[in-house]
């Protein structure tokens, strides 16, 4: 059965939800649904939603709902005429919504990718119970989060994030060390402040002769970099730190690392700690959010709480001066990544998802000349 699915993003940058929406849409593009996107205009998301065959309809949306806006995604909506409507980022709900009132949306449905509380006042509640036929958590502590905000358990489902293994090199031959070549501790993110690299920096500070054993690898880019560099220069690691910016192919940086690291304050189901996985990489993270839901301590990583530098150092340390548990570590976590969290998995289950909210409901709706929109 062909589906018309219409998501809606309303971010301006590039974030692991962003990537984590490219590749359903690819997915669900690739089984032969017609697929849509709403988004922000001139946004990375915008052109490779583009590339990667969905039709997409820009739309300025302002921190403040307008009815700019509104009068927009209801010409959308009506035009293309969705069998589901489908949420990524929290901002367009209620204004979305309110505009598929006026056409005949079958089903509605919100990503929830962020570990956050729900917000306790009217608006929110609204939001996410008003028409909404099911809420996906991308991990049990956001299922647990949307339960305690006050989101019935018959509309909440948990299908985990995945990606595709084979875009990664499991195959990782241990690096022998030449005399005076230091290990590299790596990480993939955005570079906001709940990502906690802060107390990364401070980690490596701790380190005994850090200068000479370890280099520090950063990809990505965000509003703390500036911070982050300020920092390192302050502590005088600027010899083995490097800022590598936004990277469009991150995966050539997981090959040269020999550990991955994730301080997340607050961390919903990381998408890099996955790539790490697939990569064979062991992985230092924090016991926050859904991160233990990838992470077995002793298993595939080393889990420290959040916000404790002292923590983060002794772990990345007992990696560095043990490269053999490392590597079982890193094989470890592949082989978890192929039993649970594939990007085949994430598909299927969220297709048939979407299969079961539209069974018994109105017939599918014709196909739909998008040029007209």
């Amino acid at each position: 059965m062909m589906v018309s699915f219409l998501f809606v993003d309303s971010e301006r940058v590039w974030r692991g939800g962003q990537d984590q929406l490219l590749t359903l849409l690819r997915g669900l593009i690739f089984r032969g649904h017609r697929v849509s996107l709403i988004c922000h205009p001139q946004t990375l998301l915008e052109s490779r939603a583009r590339e990667a065959g969905a039709f997409v309809c820009p739309v300025p949306f302002r921190k403040r709902n307008s009815l700019a806006s509104l009068c927009r995604s209801w010409k959308i909506i009506r035009t293309l005429k969705p069998d589901i409507l489908a949420f990524n980022t929290p901002q367009p709900i209620l204004i979305c919504n309110l505009a598929s009132r006026f056409s005949t949306v079958r089903a509605r449905i919100i990503f929830r990718r962020v570990n956050f509380p729900l917000r306790k006042n009217p608006i929110t509640r609204l939001k996410y119970s008003w028409g909404i036929d099911c809420i996906v958590a991308i991990s049990e502590s956001i299922a647990s989060q949307l339960k305690a905000g006050g989101v019935p358990a018959s509309r909440i489902r948990t299908i985990y994030e995945g990606i595709d293994p084979t875009l990664y090199s499991g195959n990782r031959p241990e690096r022998v060390l030449k005399n005076g070549q230091p290990r590299v501790v790596g990480t993939l993110a955005y570079l906001s402040r709940e990502k906690g690299f802060h107390f990364l920096v401070e980690a490596a500070a701790l380190i005994p002769a850090v200068q000479s054993r370890t280099r520090f690898v950063m990809v990505g880019d965000g509003e703390c970099r500036g911070e982050l560099e300020a920092q390192v220069r302050d502590l005088g690691l600027g010899n083995c730190f490097e800022f590598a910016g936004f990277q469009d192919a991150p995966a050539r940086y997981l090959d040269q690392f020999d550990i991955f690291v994730l301080p997340s304050l607050s961390e919903g189901l990381s998408s890099s700690i996955l790539a790490a996985m697939a990569s064979s990489l062991p992985v230092v993270a924090t016991e926050v959010g859904g991160i233990p839901e990838l992470v077995q301590h002793g298993h595939n990583g080393l889990l420290v709480p959040p916000g404790n530098a002292t923590a983060l150092a002794a772990a990345i340390q007992e990696l560095i001066d043990n490269p053999e548990k490392a590597a079982v570590m890193g094989r470890s976590g592949r082989a978890l990544l192929l039993e649970r969290f594939t990007l085949e998995r994430k598909i299927h289950e969220t297709e048939q998802l979407c299969l079961s909210l539209l069974e018994g409901s109105r017939p599918a709706h014709e196909t739909v000349d998008a040029r007209s929109v």
